[in-house]
């Protein structure tokens, strides 16, 4: 007999008296071997979603978010209820692959957290999951609005997701996907069902798009001083309360995150300053600090906030436009989770969505720009047939270029062919077949790379790398140190087509951010009512 949603939820879920929103439909699809993309408002019970499930079939689910702190919750969430999850976010790889050979796989319902990152360059990952593939029933990937090229939230290995989920589950053989999000513009919702492989039908909406307890509005001025001003006030009217800034980046002097922090603090308030150049340790102290309510101000660029579980926060100002209403939308809808009142109020000052706007133009390419770009790689990785690179430590801080690659390998131009460790010497052999294995690799390389003995015996790296991983499982190779993953790929030429391609491609979804960013901005130039706006453009949606 088939259980129903409602049956799952009252096994399950007893103290859950019944679905809210469109979480019935997403969980009835699931149940029955379905995809979805569910698009409903922060706090509406996503979570339940994909935890469902997952738990009725006793499989395992293997959870992609960019999230460090949302991972770790909720897995701590699930082990407290006695059920098996891990969430590899934040550690070390060496710890990482020590929790993963411990995991229970073959026990009830399981639940693994990672990040796309992570998934892109840990071989000893991919193996593990391919060994257990049959064991995985769904693929959840949250704050898949992040896939969105060239978006506000890009992260660009979003884009590999695909091509790792062929590689462990084979083209043909992807088990149940679950998108989530708050809300994507219609190019975006395309560019997800394609990357994903889902058909419109599988697109589910919330009947809520617009939370009833938040209030929405926004004020303009005509000089940073007023509009300063006008902040000092808005937050002593809410002193006591938990609200999020969002400012400008830290260099700016006189609105940045950390300058208009130590201004709050200078007026009494306990505020403190969150942005993406901050030591993780550091965020995680103020995310947490926030939550307690040990300080009661963020004022944060849009890097805070994506997936937290702070039901409390009373409102969120806006000293700084976002690029559209979606991005809007995603981060008002951080206030008044828990139901009750709570407002979000705009500063708008028109000379800071002339600079926004800059700033999104400036985002515009060429061909000759990508075939430069490609040019600067081919030099740092070398003319050798096998090359190879740690996309973490390339591409720090440079979206651009980590995007472009992840471009170059959907035209062909590159072919990533294995991802493992860099260095022999993170081994120890602990058996026979680990020794010889080992002695075997190092006798044919000078330097101590995998790359270089793989090269001298002529041995496939996918391959090579996949007896390695075998002997780690089997606890005759133990890791005695950070792996330091890199990818190993192969290159063809770039042709002028394929980086004019590119270019064409980058252009028309960054004048599509140009168009959002205007027609948002239009709002405050011509005193539109907001929340009309977003009810008419929700409305259209649906």
């Amino acid at each position: 007999m088939t259980t129903t949603a409602v049956q799952a939820l009252a096994k399950w879920f007893p103290e859950i008296t019944a679905f809210r929103d469109r979480q019935e439909s997403v969980v009835a699809r699931l149940l029955g071997d379905q995809s979805a993309l569910l698009l409903m408002p922060t706090g509406a019970g996503k979570t339940l979603t994909y935890q469902l499930p997952v738990l009725e079939k006793s499989g395992i689910s293997l959870v992609i978010s960019p999230l460090i702190a949302l991972m770790r919750e909720q897995a701590e969430k699930l082990t407290n209820r006695g059920i098996a999850a891990i969430a590899l976010g934040g550690l070390e790889p060496a710890e990482a692959q020590a929790v993963l050979a411990r995991f229970p796989w073959e026990s009830d319902a399981g639940f693994l957290f990672t990040s796309p990152e992570r998934l892109e360059t840990d071989g000893f990952l991919e193996y593990m999951l391919s060994v257990r593939r049959q064991r995985i029933v769904q693929v959840t990937i949250d704050e898949v609005h992040c896939i969105s090229q060239w978006g506000h939230d890009f992260r660009p290995a979003y884009k590999a997701l695909p091509r790792f989920l062929d590689r462990v589950f084979g083209p043909s053989g992807w088990p149940p996907r679950l998108c989530l999000t708050a809300t994507l513009d219609p190019p975006s919702e395309e560019e997800v069902r394609t990357d994903f492989r889902l058909q419109p039908s599988d697109v589910v909406r919330s009947d809520h798009m617009l939370r009833a307890n938040l209030d929405l509005s926004y004020e303009t001025y005509d000089h940073t001083d007023t509009k300063l001003a006008a902040l000092d006030d808005l937050l002593e009217e809410h002193r006591g309360e938990k609200i999020i800034v969002y400012a400008h980046l830290k260099q700016n002097k006189r609105g940045g995150t950390r300058t208009i922090a130590e201004r709050l603090r200078a007026k009494g308030h306990k505020a403190e300053a969150f942005d993406a150049d901050l030591p993780l340790s550091e965020r995680d102290r103020v995310a947490g600090s926030f939550k307690c309510g040990e300080s009661l101000i963020v004022c944060a660029t849009g890097a805070f906030g994506m997936g937290i579980d702070i039901p409390d926060i009373r409102g969120v100002v806006h000293l700084i436009p976002p690029e559209s209403f979606e991005q809007y939308y995603q981060e008002v809808g951080r206030a008044g989770r828990d139901g009750k009142p709570a407002f979000a109020k705009f500063l708008y000052f028109s000379k800071n969505g002339e600079v926004r706007r800059e700033m999104i133009e400036a985002s515009l390419t060429t061909s000759e720009a990508v075939m430069q770009s490609w040019s600067e790689l081919m030099d740092s990785c070398g003319r050798n047939d096998l090359k190879l690179i740690d996309p973490q430590m390339a591409f720090d801080g440079k979206d651009y270029n980590y995007a472009l690659f992840h471009a170059f390998q959907r035209l062909g131009a590159i072919d990533v062919v294995a991802r493992g460790p860099m260095r022999l010497d993170v081994y120890e052999p602990k058996g026979p077949d680990g020794l010889q294995l080992i002695n075997r690799l190092r006798a044919n390389t000078k330097t101590g790379n995998f790359l270089a003995a793989f090269r001298k015996l002529s041995l496939d790296p996918a391959d090579g790398y996949r007896q390695v991983f075998e002997l780690q499982l089997s606890g005759q190779l133990k890791l005695v140190r950070s792996p330091g993953n890199c990818l190993i790929f192969r290159t063809k030429d770039l042709t002028n087509v394929q980086a004019d391609q590119i270019a064409t491609d980058i252009n028309r979804k960054i004048e599509n951010r140009l168009k959002e960013f205007d027609s948002f901005r239009a709002v405050m130039e011509t005193g539109k009512d907001i929340e009309e706006v977003l009810a008419r453009k929700f409305a259209s949606l649906s």
